[in-house]
């Protein structure tokens, strides 16, 4: 076997494991920092559905909710437990993968819940247990990026804030 084959195995196979440590590290609670003191953008009830086989990928759930009087958009979202992170909503009925992101309205929300959004986790560098914690980045393209911790949920477990089924899904108010 070629040497340059086997020493690009490791180094993918070392980035994969350092990126799964990395998203399993719990980090501070998600707000961006201004000189008010006032966060402009508030990450909740965040959490990740890790996959049920046969599925590959993982689902994000959370809310943001835009405390400023200009509407924001979410551009990106970033994950150290996969090699892709997608962000999806709802358009005209259909699951879409969204480019170019989704606007937050001055003083609205966007909530991304089970049939409503999501963000798909792609090529998990390892599996997703219970206990375990994902960061993700939101990029917003005023407040900058912010990074939330998500516990990994399985199915059948109530999401954090959920007052009903574990499936529950309210209504999105962003547009994109």
């Amino acid at each position: 076997m070629n040497r340059f084959a086997i020493a690009a195995g490791l180094a993918v196979a070392a980035l994969g494991v350092a990126g799964l440590i990395r998203g399993a590290v719990p980090l501070a609670t998600a707000s961006a920092t201004g000189s008010t003191g006032a966060a402009p953008i508030v990450v909740s009830d965040a959490f990740v559905r890790p996959p049920v086989p046969p599925a590959t990928e993982a689902a994000a759930y959370f809310t943001v909710y835009n405390t400023t009087d200009r509407p924001d958009v979410l551009e990106s979202v970033a994950t150290g437990a996969g090699a892709t992170a997608v962000l999806h909503t709802e358009v005209n009925g259909t699951m879409t993968a969204i480019s170019g992101g989704v606007t937050i309205p001055a003083h609205g929300s966007l909530v991304l819940s089970v049939g409503n959004g999501h963000v798909m986790i792609g090529g998990l560098f390892g599996p997703l247990r219970a206990g375990q914690t994902v960061n993700l980045e939101l990029v917003f393209a005023d407040a900058g990026p912010i990074t939330v911790a998500a516990p990994v949920v399985p199915f059948g477990q109530p999401a954090p804030g959920a007052t009903n089924s574990p499936s529950s899904s309210p209504t999105t108010g962003a547009t994109k």
